[in-house]
């Protein structure tokens, strides 16, 4: 069976897309931090993309492993902000309609997450934080479904 993010799980596609998010004539710590951001994204994608098949058990580990993974993430991202010297403020809350099933919820953060990795421009690390929290909170909210 084809996956239909075939490239997600390509390490030399995904090390391109992360690294072509470097500026030309960026300094090094914007690099850097860029590499971290954007190598960190391609996990959260990864388990979000995650196949389900084997047991509820199996298929809330996946779930933990995301929530936990963007919540890392999104702790890390101002004081990431601070090191390149880039404005930090809150942006407003991704809407997502909550009477989704929460696996169209998933699949419609990480495909905005995605289209975010896929872009040829910078991307300021607010906007990535607003994403990826849409992303855990419907990871949450998938493990809030489960667990009633």
């Amino acid at each position: 069976m084809a996956l239909p993010h075939r490239w997600l799980y390509d390490p030399s596609a995904t090390r391109g897309m992360v690294l072509a998010h470097r500026g030309s004539g960026d300094p090094a710590v914007r690099c850097v931090v860029s590499d971290i951001v954007w190598g960190e994204v391609v996990v959260l994608l990864r388990w979000a993309r995650a196949s389900n098949p084997g047991t509820a058990a199996l298929g809330t580990g996946v779930l933990w492993r995301l929530a936990a993974g963007c919540g890392d993430l999104l702790r890390r991202l101002p004081g990431l902000s601070d090191e390149i010297d880039e404005l930090w403020q809150s942006m407003p809350r991704v809407v997502v309609d909550d009477h989704l099933p929460v696996a169209v919820r998933i699949d419609r953060s990480a495909e905005r997450l995605t289209r975010l990795l896929l872009a040829p421009v910078a991307v300021p690390l607010r906007t990535i934080a607003a994403e990826v929290d849409a992303l855990g909170e419907a990871a949450i909210g998938a493990l809030v479904a489960r667990a009633t």
